[in-house]
């Protein structure tokens, strides 16, 4: 056979291979590997409220970083922030229960992070506290916050924390 034949023969085999195998890996595109919860915690800050929504496989275990081209940042499979949806609901207290919502929206700044010392994979976003609505027949500081997030092929998973601090101080 000639040189000319074998490198068409070869350039073909290697564009069929090459379609294949990017076919068998867009089919997960667009999902993260053993994604079936979250879990959302919250801190209080000066000017917002930060969230980190860990993300957790089918046994409730957070999901961990890792160098496979199925990590969502990582090769084919890159999940961008945008292509979550998100949406928190926060509440004020009252005599221990859930009051007044005052905050309907999506979270703000969403973007991948990791806890160093763990690698476990999570969302960071926030909540202006220039957002939340004052209510002032609560009687507490605290609130019940609770966070929705999906893709178009995974979710929704919610998380609801319960007596977490929404405001800087308790109405007098």
């Amino acid at each position: 056979m000639s040189p000319v034949k074998n490198r068409k023969i070869d350039s073909l085999f290697y564009g069929f291979f090459s379609a294949l195998l990017v076919a068998m890996l867009g089919c997960s595109t667009g999902e993260i590997d053993n994604f079936e919860n979250i879990r959302v915690e919250s801190d209080y800050r000066l000017d917002r409220l930060e969230l980190q929504i860990v993300l957790l496989n089918e046994n409730g275990n957070p999901l961990y970083w890792s160098k496979s081209i199925l990590t969502p940042q990582i090769g084919v499979s890159v999940l961008s922030e945008s292509k979550f949806k998100t949406n928190a609901k926060i509440y004020s207290m009252r005599n221990g229960v859930k009051h007044t919502k005052v905050y309907d929206g999506r979270l703000i700044d969403l973007r991948w992070s990791s806890l160093p010392e763990a690698n476990i994979r999570l969302f960071r976003a926030e909540i202006p506290h220039g957002l939340i609505s004052e209510d002032p027949q609560r009687d507490t500081e605290m609130g019940i916050i609770t966070v929705t997030l999906e893709t178009d092929k995974q979710g929704p998973f919610s998380d609801t924390l319960e007596n977490t601090r929404i405001y800087s101080r308790s109405v007098p």
